[in-house]
């Protein structure tokens, strides 16, 4: 096995020990594949002599349950096709909740990018959703405004910033310039998942910044909006050995328990609760309230306090409702946290 091969596909000594400790470094083992797609009928991968197509045993099934876009997967070869044998621990996966069950979105990512558009989609509670989601599962939030042409782009991207979020950038599909900040996320192994509504422009970004076929039409003059729309999630390689994983679009967004990521999207207001007088607080008529204090003062709105009671209401509710898979999943994230805690040297 040719594992320099798979280093452009983000493979590194996080992975490699995983197969040492199962004892599958072997000249007859399975073999290591990244998912790059997941359809109905078929699993498409990435491996060491490019794409293949995996089978998947039946105690993998469903499919969205046990796998995502970005993860690796082991997979030997039986009867002409590769089987997958095991899912290796990623270093962190995305999901959200949907319906009655947690729904996967792509896994090992380095970094997250949150796409919206300068028109009537905007939407920053939807934003503010999208970072929380992020934050609760270790991955480095970077939100891009696109067709800054159609709109006030210094006014949408002041909103943006009032989420106290360092990494913002306003592009525009027409203005090539306007996408050479972002290079500065291309390292090769990097892996970068794009969320956002359908039609703010996920598909056109990749298009531009990678080889995937991916092909977006040109976008409509009635409403802004690209004709493409992506339907599954998939990866895709840049030049600069990146991998991009589009994903549908999202529209709604319901988090999937994320206490900790809603905690520090308002760290404002969760620092402002720990001044309280009560340590019970519920910031609502106690006496010495800081938080109602703030909101008092006007350095506190009671829109943003208003987002923050919402999200933690849905969260407690997931936590009474799943309760048993709402503490696995904690767990899981936390050992992921702890893992991203130790910067690990891709090869």
């Amino acid at each position: 096995m040719n594992f320099s091969k798979l280093q452009p596909l983000g493979w590194s000594n996080y992975f490699l020990q995983q197969m040492a400790l199962a004892d599958t470094l072997t000249e007859n083992g399975p073999q290591p594949f990244r998912i790059s797609a997941i359809y109905r009928s078929r699993i498409d991968a990435i491996g060491e002599d490019g794409e293949q197509t995996l089978m998947c045993p039946d105690h993998f099934l469903p499919v969205s349950q046990h796998i995502a876009v970005g993860d690796w997967v082991l997979a030997r070869k039986r009867h002409e096709h590769l089987y997958i044998e095991n899912i290796l621990m990623a270093k962190n996966r995305i999901e959200r909740y949907s319906g009655h069950e947690h729904q996967l979105i792509a896994a090992n990512l380095d970094y997250l990018w949150i796409v919206t558009s300068a028109n009537e989609d905007f939407n920053l509670k939807r934003l503010q959703r999208y970072l929380a989601l992020a934050y609760e599962f270790s991955v480095e939030p970077v939100v891009i405004l696109t067709k800054t042409d159609l709109g006030n782009k210094e006014a949408y991207l002041k909103q943006i910033r009032s989420l106290s979020i360092s990494e913002v950038h306003g592009v525009c599909a027409h203005q090539v310039e306007t996408l050479a900040p972002l290079s500065a996320y291309f390292h090769p192994g990097n892996t970068i998942a794009l969320v956002g509504s359908s039609g703010v422009g996920k598909s056109t970004l990749v298009n531009l910044v990678s080889k995937g076929e991916q092909l977006t039409r040109e976008i409509r003059s009635d409403d802004g909006k690209g004709k493409h729309t992506t339907t599954s999630r998939q990866l895709f390689f840049s030049e600069q050995q990146v991998a991009f994983i589009d994903t549908p679009g999202m529209r709604e967004l319901q988090l999937p328990g994320a206490m900790e990521g809603i905690r520090q999207v308002f760290a404002e207001i969760d620092a402002l609760a720990h001044e309280c007088k009560f340590s019970d607080c519920r910031h609502d008529e106690e006496p010495g309230c800081a938080v109602q204090a703030a909101i008092t003062n006007g350095s506190l709105s009671e829109e943003q306090f208003a987002s923050y009671q919402k999200l933690l209401k849905e969260d407690a509710f997931l936590q009474r409702r799943d309760a048993g898979t709402y503490a696995m999943k904690q767990q899981q994230r936390a050992f992921a946290k702890m893992v991203n805690s130790h910067k690990k040297e891709k090869w």
